[in-house]
């Protein structure tokens, strides 16, 4: 079951990340259904990790201001803040998943 919820999680991120691609559309439902599966994620995991924490509220800020750069399309401060979040929250993933793999190495 954790294997198919990595998967989903994978395909939603890469359908969220690839929007010059799939078009706004797109990127609005993915990030939708990631979101959730992020939420099933640190509710499924074993470990409570800070860093997988802090992923969570950088990826739920991310998604706030997304919504909010929807709502107030006038004011691009707010959409500059959405990209500036999505590129952490990016970088974060990348140490969680690193981190991740790491521990199961060392387990292996």
């Amino acid at each position: 079951m954790k294997k198919i919820l990595s998967i989903l999680l994978l395909a939603s991120f890469l359908a969220t990340v690839s929007v010059p691609f799939t078009g706004v559309i797109v990127h609005k439902l993915a990030s939708t259904v990631f979101l959730l599966l992020s939420l099933a994620h640190i509710f499924t995991a074993r470990r409570k990790s800070k860093l997988g924490l802090f992923l969570l509220a950088l990826v739920i800020a991310a998604f706030a201001s997304g919504v909010l750069g929807m709502i107030l399309y006038d004011y691009p401060a707010v959409l500059g803040l959405h990209k500036l979040l999505s590129m952490g929250s990016v970088f974060v993933l990348g140490l969680h998943s690193a981190l991740f793999f790491r521990r199961k190495r060392e387990r292996d």
